[in-house]
């Protein structure tokens, strides 16, 4: 998910805010064949660049940017249809060289630590790139197992690699480009540590705001999912093993009431489904050739409805040919019984024995046959 910043950085649609005067931070610039070349400073609004200085460079292609001491952020230093970014704090002087037509690659920068790190971070990066596909291009096409060691070995120390980095410049902007690399599922640990040093250091900034807010929102999912796995564990846990399954009465289709308890002595699979329920309507036929082939051994099933409209749930009934026991009382997801076995999707079954105690829960039609081989034989 997080990958695509690194898009947006190298493309430098960056979002900060900050305000300032010009009080003097300079960026000197000495551009190798770029003499009388306009050079613009940037910053960025909305996903948008803007102006912010501009120096017309003599003809050794040497000028001085005078900028406003603007917050810690990402900024653009642009040249005609040429482009490098900088990471700058407010106290950060800075100095570039760099060659007409590399702008992007300078080949020296001085002044500002955030843009040290950025840089030498790209240089990694590209050395890694170029071995990786130098790898990869010797592997197609072979099975050479040491090959493909190395390849994975490179892969693995370079992951290693921009963790470090983004540990290690975990306040700074330059760590959201080491981070484009990761997985943050894998590593929201380290994207958390990494919002909350941003938040001290840049929390105006619109670059941090959009990475915060996808950090926040995988945050929340995980929270969800957690909730949901052990709301799934309390459910499981409500029908133990070799308990007594709870008893129930419900309304049968004729309007009768049919309790579990009525059909103690009988070995019985409590299946809940509806009529609206595809997956469940899939499942009946299979369902019916095992009930064909154990009911006379003293099998029976009781049908639980989450139906909320009688004539559909009869039809359904009707049209599926279900020759046992049914009963509903048209609650729909509220069924009382569904709520007393922890029901949070259907079909779902537990099976119970003669006595009426728990044997297994959510089998399918397969799975039944074969336990129902164990408690009957074959």
């Amino acid at each position: 998910m997080f990958k695509q910043f690194l898009p947006l950085l190298s493309c430098a649609i960056l979002a900060a805010c900050g305000t300032g005067t010009k009080d003097g931070r300079s960026i000197e610039l000495d551009i190798e064949g770029a003499g009388g070349k306009t050079v613009y400073f940037d910053r960025f609004e909305n996903n948008r660049p803007f102006h912010a200085d501009s120096v017309k460079l003599n003809s050794s292609g040497e000028g001085t940017l005078v900028t406003a001491r603007l917050p810690l952020d990402f900024y653009r230093i642009s040249m005609a249809d040429e482009q490098m970014i900088v990471a700058l704090d407010s106290t950060d002087e800075l100095k570039v060289e760099a060659k007409m037509g590399s702008l992007a690659n300078p080949t020296s920068i001085s002044g500002s630590k955030h843009t040290e790190a950025l840089y030498a971070f790209f240089a990694d990066a590209k050395t890694y790139e170029e071995e990786r596909e130098a790898l990869r291009t010797q592997i197609t096409g072979q099975s050479d197992t040491a090959l493909i060691a190395r390849f994975n070995d490179l892969n693995a120390k370079f992951y290693d690699r921009t963790k470090s980095f983004a540990i290690e410049h975990a306040a700074s902007p330059v760590a959201l480009t080491a981070l484009g690399k990761l997985n943050m599922a894998q590593e929201m640990e380290l994207f958390k540590q990494v919002r909350e040093g941003l938040r001290g250091t840049m929390p105006n900034s619109g670059f941090f705001n959009m990475f915060r807010d996808q950090v926040d929102r995988l945050e929340q999912q995980e929270i969800a999912i957690k909730m949901q796995e052990e709301e799934q564990k309390r459910l499981a846990n409500m029908l133990p093993q070799g308990e007594v399954a709870p008893d129930f009465s419900q309304q049968t289709p004729d309007g009768k009431t049919l309790a579990l308890s009525d059909l103690r002595g009988k070995v019985v699979l409590i299946d809940f489904w509806a009529s609206w329920c595809r997956p469940c309507r899939i499942e009946n036929p299979n369902v019916k050739k095992v009930y064909a082939k154990y009911a006379k051994k003293g099998f029976e099933i009781l049908g639980v409805s989450l139906d909320r409209d009688h004539g559909a749930w009869v039809k359904a009934i009707a049209d599926d040919e279900l020759p046992w026991k049914h009963v509903s009382d048209l609650g729909f997801w509220n069924n009382a019984a569904a709520q007393q076995y922890g029901v949070a999707s259907i079909p779902y079954t537990v099976l119970v024995d003669r006595d009426g105690k728990v044997i297994v829960k959510g089998l399918r039609a397969e799975q039944l046959d074969a336990t129902l081989a164990g408690v009957f034989g074959k």
